[in-house]
């Protein structure tokens, strides 16, 4: 064999390995220890709203009814033809 075919079938190899080794992880969240356990969950509190204690922050309660915008415009775009 001649030195460009060893480099070429070492670069083979190599990508091949390289492949194989890229399909080996999970796509998921990583897994806790085994002696981890969950933290338990804060308790509820019923409040009305969130006050500073200096009274420098006004309430932050809603009281009004969130304003609704208007419906948008039907703009084109040069590219719609290829996604309609």
């Amino acid at each position: 064999m001649s030195r460009t075919q060893v480099i070429r079938v070492l670069t083979i190899v190599a990508l091949a390995g390289a492949l194989g080794l890229a399909g080996c992880g999970r796509k998921s969240a990583l897994e806790p220890p085994p002696s981890a356990q969950a933290a338990p969950p804060p308790p509820a509190q019923q409040q009305s709203g969130w006050r500073s204690p200096s009274g420098l922050v006004p309430d932050l309660t809603p009281t009004e009814q969130p304003q609704t915008l208007p419906p948008a415009k039907n703009r084109s775009f040069p590219l719609d033809p290829l996604l309609n």
